[in-house]
């Protein structure tokens, strides 16, 4: 997987989880004491992100981990991509409880993956 590539698997989990949370580029930015600018580069994968910036931004978005961010060692997209087209209730779950409910799927949607690739079915 080449630097470029990781920056931009990166940016896309980070902008993921952001819209998951429903909080917008700004709000995370100001948490976090970067500019948006930053921030929507850092999503771009246009811009390097910082390590402390990544513990900030899982924080920010009450995350107990910035390892969800962290792209797949294959360098290609998963079925974790297609969680956001997910049919999360709006009413009943907080936030987190929301992404928690997404990280698990895509936990298991990972393992399903890497199953299928290793052919242990």
């Amino acid at each position: 997987m080449e630097p470029q590539d990781i920056y931009r698997e990166l940016g896309r989990n980070i902008r993921r989880y952001r819209k998951g949370a429903h909080r917008t580029q700004q709000e995370i930015a100001i948490a976090i004491g970067i500019s948006r600018a930053s921030l929507a580069n850092i999503e771009a994968g246009r811009q390097q992100v910082l390590v402390h910036h990544l513990y900030a931004i899982a924080d920010a978005l009450d995350l107990d981990s910035p390892t969800v961010f962290m792209p797949s060692l294959s360098g290609s997209a998963s079925q974790v991509d297609l969680l956001p087209d997910l049919p999360l209730p709006k009413e009943g779950l907080n936030d987190k409880q929301r992404l928690e409910i997404m990280q698990l799927l895509g936990n298991v949607l990972n393992r399903g993956a890497e199953t299928t690739e290793r052919g242990d079915e």
